[in-house]
């Protein structure tokens, strides 16, 4: 598996992880360009998020609440959410995506 293709995956699944926990993805922004979520194709969003080494990821919250996460594309497996709002659902999220990937 390539790093980009690593990245890829490691990308969708965050995004899984967040939809299935009640987030909705609101916008990618990789410091170059803002791209809206559309759950119909992720591959813009994901690959907008990967174009460069830095991204913020903004979401909406369960109870509508708007949360971001930045990630980083270089560090090690799992370690793609360098930074969150700190909320308790927004840090479970993050640390299973952390303790799946790093078992």
């Amino acid at each position: 598996m390539t790093t980009t293709d690593y990245y890829n995956t490691e990308t969708r699944i965050l995004l899984h992880r967040l939809i299935t926990a009640g987030f909705t993805p609101l916008s990618i922004d990789n410091g170059e360009a803002v791209t809206k979520w559309n759950a119909a194709d992720w591959t813009p969003f994901v690959e907008e998020a990967m174009a460069c080494e830095e991204s913020t990821l903004r979401c909406v919250d369960q109870d509508g609440r708007k949360v971001a996460l930045f990630l980083v594309y270089g560090n090690g497996p799992g370690e793609l959410v360098c930074d969150y709002t700190d909320t308790p659902a927004l840090a479970a999220v993050v640390d299973a995506h952390y303790n799946a990937l790093n078992r």
